[in-house]
């Protein structure tokens, strides 16, 4: 079982210290969040948050904090979780810093995509909102072209280039996981993802997420392909806290990872201060790991 520490609304530079203690204590990655922005005074906030998501909740740059974190340490692996691909109108520069931070860290990289919930920053990228889930799935096809033999070229709906080198090249290949709640989107990330970045969620529903998922692999033929499944358990019909039995019963239907957090909703809370992300990291590490 491999746990990832879910870092969320944290400045960077408290997020390496975070990040520098999951891997002392046994972590197997670290996840950062990704918007480019937030707009004030809007009333749309994420549908799968558990309370509204405050506007100004801190976003670092997913690359350059990725980076930093993969530099700080010699272990721990970094994910985007979950990057709104299809909103970034140049897949070269997605290709390249994944590549980047691929090669630098010795493959500790993965990139975890999704389509994103939130219209107002495809309007700021100039893409169009109904467009963005046949976006996300042609972009993915690109990033695994370049991320391949060069010269490689492209004509599809989005995006047409002729026979084009993109280099560095990842010295392995980079898995690219989709974040998906909906069953349309679950069976989709069955169809074309390496893996399921799941939302926190029940451990009841886990197994009917699971199956659309499958089913999706089933019908694309890739049920021969690995896939990783990652998770984040919500907190129990009684509001505990998921216990080493609930994460058990998770590996039992077929999860590998967990992600645990954001932090600030395993504690149902808003805004946690520093000191309460580090007492929580400490204390899952206590309850659940050892």
């Amino acid at each position: 079982m491999q746990y990832w520490l879910h870092i969320h609304n944290t400045p960077p530079e408290q997020g390496l210290v975070l990040a520098e203690l999951a891997e002392q204590i046994g972590f197997e990655g670290v996840l950062g969040d990704d918007h480019w922005f937030l707009p004030a005074g809007s009333g749309d906030h994420d549908p799968n948050e558990r309370a509204p998501l405050p506007m100004d909740y801190v976003f670092p740059d997913i690359f350059a904090f990725g980076g930093a974190v993969l530099a700080r340490t010699s272990r721990l692996k970094f994910g985007s979780c979950i990057m709104v691909l299809a909103n970034r109108t140049n897949p070269f520069l997605v290709a390249k810093a994944a590549a980047t931070l691929a090669r630098i860290s010795g493959d500790r990289f993965v990139m975890g995509v999704g389509t994103g919930w939130m219209r107002d920053e495809y309007d700021m990228a100039g893409v169009d909102w109904k467009t963005r889930v046949p976006r996300t799935v042609e972009m993915m096809e690109i990033l695994r072209k370049l991320w391949g033999e060069g010269p490689v070229e492209h004509h599809g709906a989005f995006f047409d280039f002729p026979p084009t080198f993109a280099e560095p090249r990842p010295a392995a290949p980079i898995p690219i996981y989709m974040g998906s709640v909906a069953p349309a989107a679950l069976h989709r990330t069955g169809m074309v993802a390496d893996g399921w970045m799941g939302m926190t969620t029940k451990l009841s529903d886990l197994a009917g997420q699971i199956a659309l998922i499958e089913e999706g692999r089933h019908d694309a033929g890739r049920t021969h392909l690995p896939f990783q499944y990652m998770v984040g358990l919500a907190r129990n019909e009684d509001g505990s806290l998921p216990s080493r039995d609930d994460y058990h019963r998770a590996a039992e239907l077929g999860v590998t990872q967990h992600h645990v957090g954001p932090i600030d909703h395993a504690l149902g809370v808003l805004r946690s201060s520093f000191d309460d992300k580090r007492r929580f990291v400490e204390d899952f590490a206590n309850r659940v790991m050892r």
